[in-house]
């Protein structure tokens, strides 16, 4: 049952068990008595402990992403990507844990804090956001308000809030999407192909091909797994592999000479969108409060999509050296990062969309963006907000 307080119990072992991993060995830490690792099959057992509680988070969330609140939707969201960070942190821990292990370097020379380019300090922040305990909001200091005591001044405030809010997005989804997609770009047009087809899929059977099996070793590619998870959940398995489809005919386009701003404008239809919503506010008979409280609304929009694009940004950085493993290591593990890639582009693509209300996107539907703020407000003049 994910009730708020199961989830929240759910998030609290998460975060306990991770501070443990992490742990110099022997420390105790953690709110349930939990130590830092002894040995490599103590840091195994205690990531075999963790991946269960990984999964069982990453399906609460998800189930929160189907909630009617859009405030619940994106702080499942943000929280799902600081857990897929999270969860790559891991496992880049327990491949260096995996390595130093094979080497037969002794436990107590491992304890230097740099196994990994994760750290309790990085580890911490994301669990900050996970737990709620830090601020995932998507409030911004409302644009002018204070200011507007008329009419005419209110029309030209929403003009310029609408006006900019779309550019900024548009702005960002174009470079963040053009951050993951070029990074496939190099792939040929079967790579590219077998990519698409893992979004989506259950990838565990193909991680299992590898060759290296000793518990280190599975237990790495488990939270990557698991991190793989966090971000399909985003978008839910078969918009996931929808949006990969729609990625894989932009990537086409761009080897063509297309930019992917061009692309996007195509698909967001923000100059179109602009004009109209400048017409409505120049001929709406809505009062002052219900501009006011458009302005206000839309001032929100580009705060809350940049949350989500910069922890998007963070675990596609910490995602790069996945792809350069040997498939001894982690089996097809340059696909299975540009699987990644291509569902990341297509999720910070298609939530924009969402937020400037897309005439072009009929498959996603999470936020009242800019387009049906203004209509709301200014045209049924009831001042709701659907």
């Amino acid at each position: 049952m994910n009730t708020p307080d199961a989830s929240l119990e759910i998030a609290h072992n998460y975060a306990d068990k991770v501070r443990v991993l992490f742990a110099a060995s022997g420390e105790p830490t953690g709110e349930r008595g939990g130590r830092g690792p002894n040995s490599a099959q103590d840091l195994a057992q205690q990531a075999e402990s963790l991946s269960p509680v990984s999964a069982s988070l990453t399906s609460v969330l998800a189930v929160q992403q189907t909630n009617t609140d859009p405030t619940m939707r994106f702080q499942s969201s943000v929280k799902l990507l600081a857990k897929a960070l999270t969860d790559l942190e891991i496992s880049a821990y327990l491949y260096q844990a995996a390595l130093e292990e094979e080497e037969g370097t002794t436990w107590s020379n491992n304890q230097s804090g740099e196994r990994s380019f994760a750290n309790l300090r990085s580890i911490e922040e994301n669990l900050q956001v996970i737990l709620g305990q830090a601020e995932v909001s998507s409030q911004t200091t409302e644009r002018g308000e204070g200011e507007i005591t008329d009419i005419p001044t209110a029309r030209i405030e929403l003009s310029n809030t609408v006006e900019d809010t779309l550019h900024l997005i548009l702005k960002r989804a174009s470079q963040t999407g053009e951050l993951a997609i070029t990074r496939v770009m190099g792939l040929g047009v079967t790579e590219l192909a077998q990519a698409v087809g893992f979004v989506g899929m259950d990838i565990a059977g193909v991680l299992g091909q590898s060759e290296n099996v000793s518990r280190l070793y599975n237990a790495f590619r488990d939270f990557f797994n698991r991190a793989y998870e966090s971000v399909i959940k985003l978008l839910g398995r078969k918009l996931a592999e929808t949006a990969a489809k729609q990625v894989l005919e932009w990537i086409q386009e761009l080897k063509e000479g297309a930019k992917l701003n061009d692309i996007l404008e195509r698909f967001y239809q923000t100059e179109q969108t602009t004009e109209n919503l400048q017409q409505l506010a120049d001929s709406s008979t809505a009062n002052l409060e219900q501009f006011i409280t458009a302005i206000q609304s839309i001032s929100k929009l580009d705060a809350a999509y940049r949350q989500q694009i910069n922890w998007a940004e963070k675990v596609l950085q910490g995602s790069r050296w996945f792809g350069t493993l040997s498939a001894a290591t982690l089996s097809q593990g340059d696909l299975l990062v540009a699987s990644l890639y291509i569902t990341l582009g297509g999720y910070v693509i298609l939530v924009g969309a969402d937020y400037v209300d897309s005439p072009n996107l009929t498959l996603l539907d999470c936020v009242p963006g800019v387009r049906r703020i203004v209509e709301n407000h200014l045209v049924t003049g009831d001042g709701g907000n659907s």
